[in-house]
């Protein structure tokens, strides 16, 4: 009997460290599994951000030289404009010229016959002298904006102050209506009293307006002969040499940076990233290494306890 429990308490001791060393393979095998789950995770971080740094410091200088270059094109579309702009500025003097004198003619005309400046605006001309549909257009939209004003006052601005101040509905729409012709009223007394001071000399009038036709003719033949100089004026009338060696110099820059950066993210890709996980894997492994040969000393002391647990238990199975 007593020998029976000194083999039991023998299988169990040796159950307990068989156990014990199975939990420090596990251990070790988890130490080792995340020691190459780090490496992997370091290398794609290390890779990620060394390709970073490069196309980070290409982008840099890249950018530079396209600022370099887009301030050399502006350089040369600014003398192209001021170039063009001489062009048209010789090809339209004439004109310019005459409508200096034109307008100089309407103010003398105003003032020998005491008339206001604004009756050479577009602003009179439009409300008072119309001459074309689209001036008509716009008496007409002035006509309704006479009319929607008091709607604004009586319906909107003064609302509730009407209501208040008349409850009564017939009242109230008497007042409204009496608003809508006082604004009227004003309106085509100011309109009246302006085309009366104005038209006084139907003559002179005409003579303004045709001044005025005149100067809008010049204007028109000024903007056909700064377009027609616009498309017809090439770069080949002016000496842009230096700008364009500038220019092709600037681009030339910009593609062979861009080329470089190829190149570099390409010998990045083909040779360092594989250097970068042979290093990184190189130092895992010194680690890894020593957990493999702690593991397999342990795999083996569990094999021999292993060995002489099922021993000892078969013998004791045969002595019974």
């Amino acid at each position: 009997m007593e020998e029976n429990n000194v083999v039991n308490n023998k299988l169990e001791e040796l159950k307990k460290n068989i156990n014990t060393l199975k939990g420090k393979i596990t251990t070790l095998d988890n130490r080792r599994k995340e020691l190459e789950k780090n490496a992997r995770t370091l290398i794609a971080e290390t890779i990620y951000q060394k390709k970073e740094e490069i196309e980070k410091s290409y982008n840099e200088v890249i950018k530079e030289a396209e600022v370099r270059l887009k301030s050399v094109e502006k350089e040369k579309s600014d003398e192209k404009k001021k170039n063009l702009n001489i062009i048209i500025e010789q090809n339209t003097r004439s004109f310019r010229e005459n409508n200096i004198y034109l307008v100089n003619e309407i103010k003398r005309i105003l003032k020998d016959n005491n008339l206001p400046g604004f009756v050479n605006s577009e602003f009179y001309m439009t409300l008072w002298n119309p001459t074309n549909i689209f001036d008509v257009m716009l008496n007409f939209l002035s006509v309704i904006i006479v009319f929607t004003i008091p709607s604004i006052l009586s319906f909107v601005t003064f609302k509730d102050t009407l209501i208040k101040a008349f409850p009564n509905n017939i009242i109230r729409f008497i007042i409204i209506a009496l608003i809508y012709l006082a604004v009227i009223f004003v309106f085509a007394l100011l309109w009246l009293v302006v085309d009366k001071l104005t038209k006084k000399k139907p003559d002179v009038l005409k003579e303004i307006i045709e001044l005025r036709k005149n100067i809008a003719d010049n204007k028109k033949e000024i903007a056909k002969i700064a377009k027609t100089t616009s498309e017809e004026t090439t770069d080949d009338k002016f000496d842009y040499t230096k700008l364009d060696r500038e220019i092709e110099a600037g681009k030339l820059e910009v593609e062979n940076y861009k080329a470089k950066k190829k190149e570099a993210l390409d010998n990045f890709t083909n040779v360092t990233e594989a250097e970068i996980t042979k290093k990184i894997e190189a130092e895992a492994n010194k680690e890894i290494d020593i957990l493999n040969q702690e593991i397999e000393k342990v795999k083996k002391d569990l094999a021999k306890l292993q060995i002489e647990h099922d021993t000892i238990k078969l013998n004791e199975v045969t002595s019974q």
